[in-house]
C-alpha cells in the first residue's frame, strides 16, 4: 500500500486524541479512525476526576503521583474553561485499615509531589466543623476528617474534543464510525489498514508508515486484525457508576471515603446539576461496549453512600442513571486483584512478534492524556524519524463577525465556559443565522449553534453525538429527550437528511440511551420541571 499518511492512529478516545495532537503538532501527516463516536468509549464512562492519585500511593507508585500531579496543574492553568479545583473531604472512621496519622502523612506528601499548586494545601477538620459544612456526613465513629484539593472535568469528552480540534486544524484527517477490518502485515511490517464507514457502509483503504493501536479496551481486538497470534495486552477491569438527583440536598463537597465492605474508595462528587457515584472495579471479559451496571452494584454503591451520608437516605428513587466502562489497564494473569494492577500506561513495539512499525498503547487515565501522546510521539520518531514537513495550523471557516453583541451575556458566558477561545466561534453561527441562537430545549441553556459547530467543526454525525459527546444535555435532567427534535433539525439542514431521516435520528438516539445507560424510573420522565433559566426561557417561547 501507499504511505498516504505518516501514521494511521485506531482509537479515538482520550489516548488516540492526545497522541493525534502531539503527532500533529511535529508535522506528521496523520488519520485517525474511530470505530463509534470520538469520546465514545472509557473516556465517556470515567469518575469525570484529573487527579495525582491519592489512592496510589498506598500501592507504593509516588512517581506516578508526581507524574499525575504535574499533569494536573498543567490542565488547571492550561484549560480553565474545563477543568476546575475540586475539594475533597475525606473522613476516616474508627477500625479502618489506615488510621488518620497514616492518612494525614499521606497528604502531606500528596502536597509535597505538587509545587506550585493551584489549589490550596490540605487541612483537617473537626466534628463539629465537619458537621457544619457537610450535615448529611456520617460522624459516628469518626477518628479524623481532612479536606484536600484535586480536579475535576465536568465533559472529560470536551477534552477530549479540544486534543482533537488541535489535531484537525493542524491538518490530521479525523474520522468517526469507521470501523478497521484489517491492519495489512506484508513481509512483517504494519503498512496500513482497511476500513469501512458503520453509518453508510462504504469501504476504504488507507496505507502509512506506521500504526498505532490505541483503541483503550478494544486493543486486543484491534491486535488480532493482524491475522498474527500477538501476546494479550489488556486485563480490563470494569467501573460502574450512579448519576443521583438529590434536589439540593447533596454534598457540596466531593466525598471519598473507605467502602465498609470491601475497604475501596467510594467517590461522591456534584457533577453538572446532579451527584455522581462511584465506583466498582471488577475484571470484565466480555465487550466493552455492552458493559452495564449490575443489580449488585446498584446495591453495593447505594448501601455504601447511604452509610457516609445518612442525613440524605439515600435510594433507588433517587437515581437517574448508571453508566459502565471498561479500564484498559495490563494484562497481568490470574492471581492479582484489580487494586493492584498498575494505573501506568505503556507503549508496545510489536517488532519483536514479528510485526515491525506497529505500536500499541496500554492503560492511559486523562490526567495524563497530554503526557502519554507527547511520550507516543517520541517513539514514533525513533521508530520512522522526524516528520517529513512541518505542521501548519490552518484556521477555522469564518462563520459571521467576531464580536456578537445580540447573544445574552449569559450565553456568553455559557460559550466561552464550555468552548474557551473556541466559544466566539460557536457564537458566530449564531450571528450566521439568528435562529441558532435559540435554546434547544427548555431544560438546557445549549442553543442552536452549538448543534452547527458539533456538526461541521467536531465531526458529529448522531444526535447522539451532540447531546452526549459535545454538550452534556442528554447526561442530565430529562437526558436530552427535550432537545433531540430541535437537534435533529438543525443537523438535517447540515447533513442533508430527508425528513424520515431526521425522524430516524430521534427514534436512534432514544435508542442510545437504552444502550448507553440503565435508565431508573426517575430518568424516564420527557420533561422535568424547568428551574431557573428554563422557566424564562419557556415563558419567552411561550410554553
Amino acid at each position: 500500500m501507499n504511505p498516504e499518511y505518516d501514521v494511521i492512529i485506531i482509537g479515538g478516545g482520550i489516548n488516540g486524541a492526545a497522541v493525534a495532537a502531539a503527532l500533529t503538532r511535529q508535522g506528521y501527516r496523520i488519520l485517525l479512525l474511530e470505530g463509534s463516536d470520538f469520546a465514545a468509549g472509557t473516556t465517556a464512562a470515567s469518575t469525570k476526576l484529573i487527579h495525582g492519585g491519592f489512592r496510589y500511593l498506598a500501592s507504593g507508585d509516588p512517581g506516578l503521583v508526581h507524574e499525575s500531579l504535574q499533569a494536573r496543574e498543567l490542565l488547571l492553568r492550561q484549560r480553565p474553561h474545563l477543568v476546575q479545583p475540586l475539594a475533597f473531604i475525606l473522613p476516616v472512621y474508627a477500625g479502618e485499615q489506615q488510621p488518620g496519622a497514616v492518612i494525614r502523612a499521606g497528604l502531606v506528601l500528596y502536597d509535597l509531589l505538587s509545587p506550585r499548586k493551584v489549589s490550596p494545601w490540605h487541612r483537617s477538620f473537626s466534628t463539629r466543623e465537619l458537621q457544619r459544612q457537610e450535615p448529611t456526613i456520617q460522624t459516628a465513629g469518626l477518628t479524623s476528617a481532612f479536606l484536600f484539593h484535586d480536579a475535576q472535568v465536568l465533559m472529560p469528552e470536551r477534552l477530549c474534543m479540544e486534543y482533537l480540534s488541535e489535531a484537525r486544524v493542524a491538518g490530521a484527517d479525523l474520522r468517526n464510525y469507521c470501523l478497521v477490518d484489517a491492519i495489512v502485515v506484508s513481509k512483517g511490517v504494519a503498512q496500513g489498514v482497511e476500513f469501512h464507514d458503520a453509518l453508510t457502509g462504504r469501504r476504504h483503504g488507507a496505507g502509512a508508515r506506521l500504526v498505532i493501536n490505541a483503541a483503550g479496551p478494544w486493543v486486543d481486538g484491534v491486535l488480532a486484525l493482524t491475522g498474527r497470534a500477538l501476546t494479550r495486552r489488556i486485563g480490563g477491569t470494569k467501573g460502574s457508576h450512579l448519576v443521583l438527583q438529590l434536589d439540593g440536598r447533596g454534598p457540596q463537597h466531593a466525598i471519598i471515603a473507605r467502602a465498609h465492605s470491601d475497604g475501596r474508595h467510594i467517590f461522591a462528587i456534584p457533577w453538572l446539576d446532579h451527584h455522581l457515584i462511584g465506583t466498582t472495579d471488577t475484571y470484565y471479559h466480555g465487550d466493552p461496549g455492552a458493559a452495564r451496571c449490575e443489580e449488585w452494584e446498584v446495591d453495593y454503591l447505594l448501601t455504601e453512600v447511604a452509610r457516609i451520608l445518612p442525613g440524605i437516605g439515600v435510594d433507588r428513587e433517587h437515581v437517574l442513571y448508571s453508566y459502565s466502562g471498561v479500564r484498559p489497564l495490563p494484562h497481568r494473569g490470574s492471581g492479582v486483584s484489580e487494586g493492584e494492577i498498575s494505573r501506568r500506561s505503556y507503549i508496545i513495539n510489536h517488532e519483536q512478534e514479528g510485526v515491525a512499525r506497529l505500536l500499541s498503547i496500554v492503560g492511559g487515565k486523562l490526567t495524563t492524556g497530554a503526557r502519554l501522546g507527547e511520550a507516543t510521539a517520541r517513539s514514533v520518531r525513533r521508530v520512522i524519524g522526524a516528520a517529513p514537513r512541518s505542521g501548519r495550523p490552518r484556521d477555522l471557516p469564518v462563520r459571521g463577525p467576531g464580536h456578537v453583541s445580540f447573544l445574552p451575556a449569559e450565553t456568553l458566558e455559557h460559550l466561552r465556559g464550555r468552548y474557551g477561545q473556541r466559544g466566539a466561534d460557536v457564537a458566530a453561527y449564531a450571528a450566521a443565522e439568528p435562529p441558532l441562537a435559540e435554546p434547544i430545549s427548555p431544560c438546557h441553556a445549549e442553543i442552536g449553534a452549538e448543534v452547527a459547530y458539533a456538526v461541521e467543526q467536531e465531526g458529529a454525525r448522531t444526535v447522539g453525538d451532540v447531546l452526549l459527546r459535545r454538550t452534556p444535555v442528554g447526561l442530565t435532567h430529562d437526558l436530552g429527550r427535550a432537545a433531540a427534535p430541535a437537534t435533529a433539525a438543525i443537523m438535517q439542514a447540515r447533513l442533508g437528511w430527508t425528513d424520515a431521516q431526521r425522524d430516524r435520528a430521534v427514534q436512534d438516539y432514544e435508542a442510545e440511551l437504552q444502550r448507553r445507560f440503565v435508565i431508573f424510573p426517575r430518568g424516564r420522565a420527557v420533561r422535568p420541571a424547568p428551574t431557573g433559566g428554563a422557566v424564562e426561557a419557556q415563558a419567552q417561547a411561550g410554553t
